[in-house]
């Protein structure tokens, strides 16, 4: 029970995350489209800059919560039930 609600908990982490960034995000889309148009080309690299290191952070968040998910669970699916499910599928296909 206790590994059922660790892994709740990581999923509300990783949408709590997901969201901070797409706000973020959106702010330096919108900073990025002012850049753009007072053609100011350090501006616009050092937003570039910003957007891709937001996507790097994303990555690396993402990366960390699918393999503690993952992690999780393995640890909480009986063993009996996969394979019981692996053999009813393969039986349904032939």
């Amino acid at each position: 029970m206790g590994s059922r609600v660790d892994a709740v908990a990581q999923r509300v982490q990783t949408a709590c995350t997901t969201k901070q960034v797409t706000k973020s995000m959106a702010g330096v889309v919108s900073s990025m489209d002012s850049a753009m148009r007072s053609m100011n080309l350090e501006k616009v690299s050092a937003l570039m800059d910003k957007f891709e290191k937001q996507f790097e952070d994303l990555d690396v968040q993402t990366g960390y919560m699918e393999n503690a998910m993952g992690d999780t669970t393995t640890l909480t699916v009986p063993q009996g039930q996969v394979d019981s499910l692996m053999q009813q599928v393969a039986d349904e296909h032939g």
